[in-house]
């Protein structure tokens, strides 16, 4: 570690769905907060929001009462980027917009000090190209959260170029102190680490559904009751030891040039973006009631995990 700054006090830039709930997480682990969003009706759906966040986790013991009661001292909101000028580091949440992107960088670097690390959750758009839009680009970093920020242990950290060690190590220790387990990565790439194998994972379904192996709900089924078994505790290449690496070796041989390797977006996701259809009907259970059977899931699955992760000593 190349001395990573001891950073308190941090802005986000966007309060959508992943703002709030990287601020919850935030905020949980005892970092001060100054939120900014254009949008004012953002500031009581967060605070709302990350209410109910902050209580799940005392019930679930994961924090105890008392490093929440007062957690509104400590979350900030703000309509101005210039109120962000007295943060230690800064989360940039936004859409997927360079020009949007730009604008924000450069806003902020006209507040902050140049030792500031500015941060992106981006996994699509490149780094070292939004690099270009900052006079310090050595102090910008990749710093993509997952779904549901303060419960999953996922980080991913990518550098660009000329990032230096001190903002990934500070980024790094940011991820530590909001208990998660940091992925850097030695070099940046489109799509990180797990979007890239999410991303192929998804093509490959598309395609099976498209030449008409299985329907839709035949192959969500054969994904959860087998990779879904053994992925959260295993990952590709420890499952691969644990069930014979040979095999696997002889397999790819034949099934890879089996393999969809299209470059195109599928018909399938064509059609369902002009119509706004979604893969399944919700009429007897909506989104929201499986989003939240989904938030419950994803603390039992933490659960789980931890146990076992601590009886092989991972």
């Amino acid at each position: 570690m190349d001395n990573p700054e001891r950073i308190d006090k941090i802005g986000l830039v966007g309060l959508g769905f992943m703002g709030q709930g990287i601020s919850a997480c935030l905020v949980a682990y005892g970092f001060d907060v100054t939120a900014y969003s254009r949008t004012a009706a953002r500031e009581k759906e967060a605070v709302q929001h990350i209410e109910t966040i902050l209580r799940n986790l005392v019930g679930r013991e994961i924090i105890a009462e008392f490093e929440i009661i007062e957690w509104r001292s400590r979350f900030r909101y703000t309509g101005k980027l210039e109120n962000l000028g007295d943060c230690d580091f800064i989360i940039e949440t936004v859409g997927e917009d360079t020009d949007l992107k730009k604008w924000v960088y450069q806003t902020l670097e006209s507040v902050i000090g140049p030792e500031v690390i500015l941060a992106t959750n981006t996994s699509g758009i490149s780094v070292s190209s939004l690099q270009k839009f900052l006079t310090h680009p050595e102090r910008f970093v990749g710093m993509h959260w997952a779904e549901p920020a303060e419960i999953t242990r996922y980080l991913e950290i990518a550098p660009g170029k000329g990032t230096t060690q001190k903002t990934l190590d500070t980024t790094y220790e940011i991820g530590k102190r909001c208990r998660k387990e940091p992925t850097v990565l030695k070099f940046e790439l489109p799509g990180l680490i797990s979007n890239r194998l999410m991303y192929a994972m998804m093509r490959e379904a598309i395609h099976l559904v498209e030449s008409g192996v299985a329907d839709i709900e035949t192959v969500d089924r054969s994904f959860r009751n087998d990779i879904g078994w053994w992925a959260t505790m295993c990952g590709p290449f420890r499952w691969m030891d644990l069930t014979g690496l040979g095999t696997y070796a002889k397999v790819m041989e034949g099934l890879f040039p089996e393999l969809c390797n299209s470059t195109d977006l599928p018909q399938l996701m064509k059609e369902k973006a002009a119509s706004g259809d979604l893969f399944y009907d919700y009429s007897d259970h909506s989104i929201e009631e499986w989003m939240e059977a989904w938030s419950e899931f994803t603390h039992d699955i933490r659960d789980i995990s931890t146990k076992y992760d601590k009886k092989v000593k991972l």
